[in-house]
């Protein structure tokens, strides 16, 4: 009898424990949200360590030496109570027409894509001023100039990238409290597609002015976003909250006017509190910091150019005439939103895999306009991030499924219409497209469709759940491969250039991929190059090309060549003779004749398994015995039509 009354006692004691347990889920939630925390920050950590990277082996990262970055000439004109960041050259003042790209090229002072002069500034009235918006340096660097600090656009960009991804994975964390409980790889994977997929590192491979501008409104908009989607999962907010969460909204707007759609979620806001808030309190504090904001910013271009709406753009110095892009702005969008949702990537089997297009341009349509001329590398969407098209199940949620995201199912609908309507504006207003662009509106359509992904899954069952979270889970991380990809060559390869050990440290890491590609292929490919000067190449001036090969074997190179001389006497191109030096993989080097009307030429490479280079240097005619008797002044080597033709 003790014995059955001790496990008796035992028994009631478990059942009392077990009721414990399941009368006290906020214990079991406050564990499962420590776990999602602790995770969710260390994806930040690393997101942000290899965003220093990416910005830092472009150019230097320091608090001092950013004097030429034109933002640090901004809050310097600001500090001075000037408007104007000074006075063009003399000469371009001089040209009856300084706004033809023909004919102010030479003034512009553009040296490197870091380093601009005045290329791209707008001249006014015989004054430089900025066409990017004043927010970033008004609230960044003004203050650190009054510390004495002038930073790099490196630390400008990295800070503001590295804020906004912070806040992005805060505003996922809410997401994931409403949705419930999320296995944890589902949740390190959705952070990492936000670092990844969102094309901030793509920007962060060329920290110039143009991406401190565009990484200041996404850090903006992304504190806003993460502020008002806190308030309406709460259906409370502070006042200080209210109004921060606005001068959010209205410092985004004063760094990317596209960012002005985000700002529906003002709206949101407001309708969402009005019934726990006093309605007046609430719109004024929701209204007026984005009201003074925009008032200041139409102040500021009504000071500059006479005109509220101006910023600029009609008067840049840049290589496209600007009076040209304002007509038939409509034949932008059909090309505009094939670019920023469609184009696809191109592969190639060495590091890094996967580039941007163009080139070659992908629209199966005619360009209009200036299109062909201003065309950029562009990745679209759905092939680059196609997580993308779990925005479908948004609707579908909020109707059938109301508990999926509760009150956050409109707010991520509103974002991911504000995407499509920055998309939208961007086809209309510009008349070509560029992947910085991106960063206005990828991050707003992948925070709802992420959501859906994951509240679908959530609310699955038996093999259905298994098939949504293999299904999305493999496109969330193709997003994030391929965003990492595109990170390593930016704009215009510029880790290549800057640090080509590294570069060839990487490629060397990843070779036993590229040879297993290529051996499943069954014969050597000639890589996506990292060309400093493809297609023209001066005399001495060697450049660099790269085979993979599965196996030892003997290839041939076939290659266009053309000579292309601008003689001193004549003051058109010129074609005399020339010689091309190749250097094969295994250090033997031939020398070619190259007639003065071109031809193509036939090079034997001895190839071994893995990368194998190849060095091509044009020299001069004299070099090989030919006699030229006109003087030359440049001698240049057009080398087109690379193709490599296999051997056993």
């Amino acid at each position: 009898m003790p014995a059955e009354g001790g496990l008796a006692d035992r028994r009631g004691e478990s059942v009392n424990q077990l009721r414990r347990v399941v009368t006290a889920p906020s214990a079991i939630r406050a564990t499962a949200i420590d776990r999602v925390t602790v995770a969710l920050c260390a994806v930040f950590t690393l997101a942000a360590a290899f965003y220093l990277w990416t910005a830092g082996t472009t150019s230097p990262i320091s608090l001092h030496g950013g004097g030429a970055d034109p933002y640090n000439q901004l809050a310097n004109a600001f500090l001075h109570l000037r408007l104007s960041v000074g006075r063009p050259p003399a000469g371009l003042l001089a040209l009856r027409d300084p706004y033809n790209p023909e004919r102010n090229v030479s003034f512009q002072g553009l040296t490197s894509v870091l380093h601009l002069g005045i290329h791209d500034f707008s001249l006014f009235h015989r004054k430089l001023f900025l066409t990017w918006g004043p927010a970033p340096a008004v609230v960044l660097l003004v203050p650190l100039q009054l510390l004495g600090f002038e930073p790099t656009a490196s630390l400008t960009v990295s800070i503001f990238a590295i804020a906004g991804l912070g806040f992005a994975i805060a505003t996922l964390r809410v997401v994931l409290r409403q949705v419930g409980d999320v296995p944890i790889w589902m949740c390190v994977l959705a952070a990492f597609t936000l670092a990844l997929a969102s094309t901030v590192p793509f920007v962060l491979r060329r920290p110039a002015i143009y991406e401190e501008e565009i990484c200041g409104g996404y850090c903006f908009v992304m504190a806003g976003i993460w502020l008002a989607i806190c308030a309406l999962a709460a259906r409370q907010a502070s006042l200080a909250r209210l109004v921060l969460m606005s001068l959010c909204f209205g410092l985004a707007i004063g760094s990317r006017p596209t960012l002005a759609f985000a700002a529906v979620m003002l709206v949101l806001v407001f309708l969402f509190l009005r019934k726990v808030r006093p309605r007046r309190g609430l719109l004024i504090s929701l209204a007026m910091p984005l009201g003074i904001c925009a008032v200041l910013l139409l102040a500021y271009n009504q000071a500059r150019f006479g005109d509220p709406f101006e910023n600029g753009a009609d008067y840049q110095l840049s290589g496209i005439n600007q009076y040209a892009a304002h007509f038939d702005r409509f034949s932008y969008v059909p090309p505009g939103l094939w670019f920023y949702w469609v184009s696809p990537p191109r592969t190639a089997v060495a590091f890094p895999f996967i580039f941007l297009t163009p080139p070659p341009l992908s629209y199966p349509g005619s360009l209009p306009g200036l299109y062909p001329k201003a065309v950029e590398q562009t990745g679209g969407l759905l092939p680059m991030s196609p997580i993308v098209v779990f925005l479908v199940v948004l609707p579908w949620l909020r109707r059938r499924r109301p508990d999926a995201l509760g009150r956050l199912a409109l707010p991520l609908l509103a974002l991911a219409a504000a995407g499509m309507a920055g998309i939208l504006f961007l086809t209309y207003v510009f008349f070509s497209t560029t992947e910085r662009y991106e960063v206005d509106f990828t991050t707003l359509l992948l925070l709802g469709a992420l959501a859906g992904w994951l509240a679908v899954a959530n609310g699955a069952r038996g093999w259905s759940r298994r098939a949504v979270r293999a299904g999305g889970g493999l496109l969330a991380t193709w997003g994030c491969i391929a965003g990492l990809a595109t990170s390593f060559t930016g704009y215009y390869n510029l880790l290549a250039l800057n640090h080509p050990q590294t570069w060839e440290l990487l490629q060397q890491i990843s070779s036993p991929l590229s040879r297993a590609i290529v051996t499943l292929e069954g014969h050597p490919v000639l890589a996506e190059t990292a060309a400093k000067h493809l297609p023209l190449l001066e005399v001495g001036e060697p450049e660099s090309l790269t085979i993979i090969s599965p196996d030892t074997r003997t290839a041939e190179l076939l290659a266009s060549v053309r000579t292309m001389e601008l003689v001193e006497a004549a003051p058109e191109p010129a074609s005399y003779p020339l010689a091309l030096l190749v250097r094969g993989p295994d250090g033997t080097s031939s020398i070619y004749r190259v007639r003065p009307g071109g031809e193509t030429m036939h090079v034997p490479v001895s190839l071994s398994p893995g990368s194998n280079h190849l060095t091509l240097t044009p020299l001069a005619a004299e070099a090989v015995g030919i006699k030229v008797s006109v003087p030359v002044a440049r001698r240049l080597l057009l080398v087109k039509h690379l193709s490599l033709q296999s051997g056993g």
